[in-house]
């Protein structure tokens, strides 16, 4: 029989490609083995080792089958051009995987979309040094050779079809298995094995409830009262945005007090000292010290949007589709004040100059600097700047965000490093369970004793100007900062609720108010009521604008604070948090993140319900 010549090259290139993936497809359930660590299997839970080796099997075993399918549209090529294609792919796809599970090794998040932003858009918000690079180049050179080998290998004559067949077949009976396992855990409402959703990349698991209920394979009515418990942990509720749920009402006093926001991005709770940060320590000596306070979220994001909006992270991409500003902005802007508005990180990623300072005039989202210590201090400079020059017969609002600390921006050229020994260079693929973090945190201390000095020359400014006896001064953070604090090999921020990433610094210069020390609980989102009805004299009722309470009052019991993250939240109690995912899925843990072996407080899920939900109409 006569056979094209195209014909016979798009035949040998498919076995050749059919081979290709097979052997792939086991180096991706290879890598894929850098998510085990944070796979926990109940002892005597047979049922979830199994449905993991075979999730391990056939969901990265279909990466390969994705792949085969993309290259059968090189088939028509050239033998060397349609294999160098599959090659790539293959290296494409090993690189994410491995860059993947660092990520989620070290965040408990998968690459998405906002880590894609802050490394193309995010300037030194992530940033690697000389070695990290040179070890990414090295893992993929090596993963280049290893497929090389697979390549070679799928060459090979000894590589019957009957291998072939048996290999994708194991993928696919493993993928359907795992699928089915998981479908009838599900509608079931057992947790263990839904709980690992989460820690595979790009996995959306089977669900079948109403074809195993129509099949008869489950009971309906026992279904339906597990469903109507699991839905109170359903995450965000939807519906328009109605915030504030009543206009404003406000009776400004006659001689309004001037406000100052001093933030340095993701400063610990326990490095607010007189070694870490002597001047803010001089000021706290005559301000309201907030010993228990926690932010509202563990990353930046959630946390400014907390503490200016007053309502729970959740609402974030309501809010900002709306366009609606924090009811705090709006009342000052009423109340005739000036703003002098200064971020060393951009304003606009994550995006606040589309939220929290939406339609400020002449809002600056970027800051010129060489790097991070840099623009610190020439927000510094700006601020001072607008105090020498501002409108003495108007108010002002400032807002001053540090980002030194935040990206370790440490020069021992022209700072002062009285803690030793620190890291001469952050290199975070370096970071695991037995790294000593105390190199890393000396050096987080140095720069933080670097930005306490350039607040330092702030507040020497408004002492300078008079303006101690007009001026509210709030100093504090966004979230904290984890230097394995665990012992589960989190660090930085973003990754879990625990203290280390919550708790955080909260001093406020009020004047007239003399110092003390508050230890109660307070939170990110009081610090808005507070001022809203004590210093702009509003008198609408709080819970129209705000889920939180007056810094001043004591709550009458336990606190169960929403505190959020980029794709998460939890509710904060003083000894358990609930962390609920976006497809409903909620874990309970210890304040050390151990598993608490009991059902969620009823209590603490009803009124987080409710505050999620108050503002969608």
């Amino acid at each position: 029989m006569w056979n094209p010549p195209f014909l016979t090259r798009i035949g040998a290139n498919q076995r050749w490609a059919l081979r290709y993936w097979l052997l792939a497809g086991g180096v991706f359930m290879v890598l894929g083995l850098g998510y085990w660590p944070w796979l926990t299997i109940p002892p005597g839970n047979h049922l979830a080792a199994g449905y993991l080796v075979l999730t391990q099997i056939g969901w990265f075993g279909l990466f390969a089958i994705l792949g085969l399918i993309v290259s059968e549209l090189t088939l028509a090529l050239p033998r060397w051009l349609s294999r160098s294609v599959c090659g790539l792919l293959a290296l494409g796809i090993a690189v994410m995987l491995v860059v993947d599970t660092r990520v989620f090794d070290q965040y408990r998040f998968h690459i998405n979309g906002f880590v894609f932003t802050l490394f193309f858009h995010g300037g030194d918000t992530i940033a690697f040094s000389w070695v990290t690079w040179l070890i990414a180049a090295l893992v993929a050179a090596v993963l280049a050779l290893v497929l090389l080998v697979m390549g070679w290998l799928a060459g090979r004559t000894w590589f019957r079809r009957r291998y072939v067949v048996l290999g994708y077949g194991a993928i696919i009976a493993a993928l359907c298995g795992s699928q089915g396992i998981h479908a009838w855990e599900d509608a079931n409402y057992q947790r263990v094995i839904p709980n690992y959703t989460d820690t595979f990349p790009l996995y959306y698991p089977l669900t079948a409830k109403d074809t195993l209920i129509r099949w008869g394979l489950v009971d309906a009515a026992q279904v339906a009262a597990k469903r109507r418990e699991a839905e109170k942990l359903d995450s965000v509720p939807s519906g328009h945005f109605h915030y504030p749920l009543s206009p404003l009402v406000s009776h400004p006093p006659a001689q309004p007090m001037n406000i100052l926001f001093v933030m340095i991005d993701a400063w610990r709770f326990d490095d607010a000292s007189p070694a870490t940060a002597p001047h803010i320590m001089d000021f706290a000596r005559q301000a309201l010290t907030f010993t228990q306070h926690q932010s509202g979220g563990n990353s930046t994001q959630a946390g400014i949007f907390s503490l200016f909006y007053s309502i729970p992270a959740t609402y974030f991409t309501a809010a900002k589709s709306s366009g609606r500003r924090p009811a705090l902005m709006q009342q000052l802007a009423d109340n005739n004040y000036q703003f002098s508005i200064h971020g060393s990180a951009a304003l606009d990623h994550p995006p606040f100059d589309r939220t929290v300072f939406s339609r400020i005039a002449n809002l600056q989202v970027t800051t010129p600097g060489e790097n991070q210590a840099a623009r610190d201090q020439r927000i510094t400079d700006d601020f001072i700047h607008f105090l020498d020059t501002r409108d003495h017969q108007r108010p002002f609002f400032g807002f001053l965000f540090y980002d030194a600390v935040h990206g370790y921006d440490l020069h021992p050229e022209t700072m002062p490093t009285p803690f030793r020994p620190y890291w001469d260079r952050v290199d975070h693929i370096m970071l695991s369970n037995t790294f000593d973090p105390t190199p890393y945190h000396n050096r987080y201390r140095d720069v933080l004793l670097y930005d306490d000095g350039l607040i330092n020359q702030v507040l020497d400014n408004l002492k300078r100007q008079g303006l101690d006896d007009n001026t509210i001064v709030v100093i504090t953070t966004d979230h904290g900062e984890e230097f394995n604090d665990n012992h589960q090999n989190y660090w930085g921020h973003g990754s879990n609720f625990s203290q280390a990433q919550v708790h955080v610094p909260l001093f406020i210069r009020w004047p007239g108010m003399a110092p003390r020390t508050i230890d109660y609980r307070t939170s990110h989102l009081d610090i808005v009521p507070t001022l809203m009805t004590r210093a702009l004299g509003v008198t609408t009722p709080v819970n129209d604008y705000s889920v939180g309470r007056d810094l001043f009052s004591p709550a009458p019991g336990p606190r169960h604070l929403i505190v959020g993250s980029y794709y998460n939240y939890a509710i904060v109690s003083p000894d358990e948090l609930d962390v609920v995912t976006p497809d409903g899925m909620q874990t309970n843990l210890t304040p050390a993140l151990q598993p608490l072996g009991r059902d969620a407080d009823q209590n603490a899920l009803r009124q987080a319900m409710e505050e999620m939900s108050r503002f969608f109409r």
